[in-house]
This record gives C-alpha cells, sequence and structure tokens, in this order.
C-alpha cells in the first residue's frame, strides 16, 4: 500500500505542475484532447514497474548477505521475486486507473486488458537488468545511488509526461533506444484509443527482452562465485 500511496503522491503533483501551472494538454491524432491525468498516470504505472525492479535490485544480494555465507542459496530468484512483487503492485495500480478512469471519464475499453502483454517485454527486460545490477551492486556499494539518479533522468527522458509526437522529428529515432518509449505508448494505445499495438513489433520486442533476461541470467551466474569475498 505504500508504494501505490507514493504513485498516487507523486501522480497528483504532476498532475499538478504540468496540468495546472503549465496547462499542458495531451493532443494526439490532430485533433483529439485525451484527459491528461489519466495519461501520465498510464506512463507512471508503466515506469513504476522498471523503476522497482531496477531501484532496489543493487542491494539485493547485500541484503541477503547472511545466507551467502551460511548455506546454499539460489540467489538467482531473488530479482525474480522481485519481480513478481513490481507486477503485483502493478496490478494494484492498473485496477485504481480503470477505476478513476470509470467514475470521471468513461469505461475503459475492452483492449485494457491487453495491457500485461503490452508490458511483458519491459518485464523482461527489467528483470535481466535486476540480475545484472544485483551482482555489480554486490561488488560496488555505491551503485544503488547511481541507478535512482538514471532512473529519474529516465523517468522525463521517456514520454511520460508527453507524446512522442511532441519530440523534434530529428529527435524522435532515439526513443527506439528507450526500452520504455514504446512500451508506454503501447499501453496508452490499447487503454485510451483502444486499439491493438502492431504486433511484429510486440514480438520482436518480446524477443529482445527475453534476449537481455538470459544475458543478465548468465552474467549473474558467472560473477556469483566472488560474493562471499566481498559480503
Amino acid at each position: 500500500m505504500r508504494s501505490l500511496a507514493n504513485l498516487l503522491f507523486m501522480w497528483a503533483i504532476y498532475v499538478f505542475v504540468f496540468g495546472v501551472v503549465l496547462q499542458s494538454h495531451w493532443r494526439t491524432d490532430g485533433s483529439l484532447f485525451l484527459p491528461f491525468s489519466l495519461t501520465i498516470f498510464i506512463g507512471l504505472i508503466v515506469f513504476s514497474l522498471f523503476a522497482e525492479c531496477l531501484g532496489r535490485s543493487p542491494h539485493l544480494v547485500l541484503a541477503h548477505g547472511y545466507y551467502v555465507k551460511k548455506i546454499a542459496f539460489p540467489f538467482e530468484v531473488l530479482p525474480l521475486a522481485l519481480l513478481a512483487g513490481a507486477v503485483l503492485q502493478f496490478l494494484i495500480n492498473l485496477c485504481v486507473w480503470l477505476i478513476l478512469c470509470g467514475l470521471f471519464f468513461q469505461i475503459p475499453p475492452l483492449t485494457s486488458l491487453l495491457l500485461p502483454l503490452v508490458v511483458l517485454p519491459l518485464a523482461l527486460f527489467a528483470l535481466g537488468l535486476s540480475w545484472i545490477l544485483a551482482s555489480l551492486g554486490t561488488y560496488l556499494r555505491n551503485l544503488g545511488a547511481s541507478v535512482g539518479v538514471l532512473l529519474t533522468a529516465l523517468l522525463f527522458l521517456s514520454p511520460v509526461f508527453y507524446p512522442i509526437e511532441a519530440l523534434p522529428e530529428s529527435l524522435r529515432p532515439l526513443m527506439g533506444l528507450n526500452p520504455l518509449a514504446q512500451v508506454i505508448e503501447n499501453a496508452r494505445l490499447v487503454m485510451l484509443s483502444g486499439r491493438w499495438p502492431d504486433l511484429s513489433a510486440w514480438s520482436l520486442s518480446v524477443l529482445a527482452g527475453g534476449g537481455v533476461a538470459w544475458c543478465g541470467l548468465a552474467f549473474f551466474r558467472i560473477t556469483r562465485g566472488g560474493f562471499a569475498d566481498v559480503l
């Protein structure tokens, strides 16, 4: 519940700053205005899933260092457990969004049920990075602070508070390097527009996310041999 309260608090702050103070509006397809508060809430839900995994990963092994020295513990499951908790919080946040949308805007389209599939590539990507950061964080104790700064930068460099179309055309291709960008755009597509994402692009994203997860697990297994020496 603390994570949900934090998300709602930050959402209210962002809506006030961007929607009330700066008078921001969300325009797509030429003339369609979307509810700004609900639109950025979708972006925050997706970003929170990613940030929850990466933000806590550098401290995972350190927080369970006792098991390294005392028992043969399958540390590979720690990022999986972290992802499971983040997914559960993601589903709770999604339910809150559906309730808010139904009460104050309109009944969400049936395509909203596709959101868990839309974020699957991002979940795989986050899992792979979590394995890598969990291992590196064991050796580099200050890594967590650096990851926090990078996540803050990523929040504003991702289309959470603005659509990709708002960027100059010369900068839009750079969004392809951001694993959050297309997932957030597809999330809004299924939840606000009632449209399906590009299935071919989604399939490629799943394969890419699976590749990152496999590489992350391999990296973790290669480097875990020295955990006991540094704990």
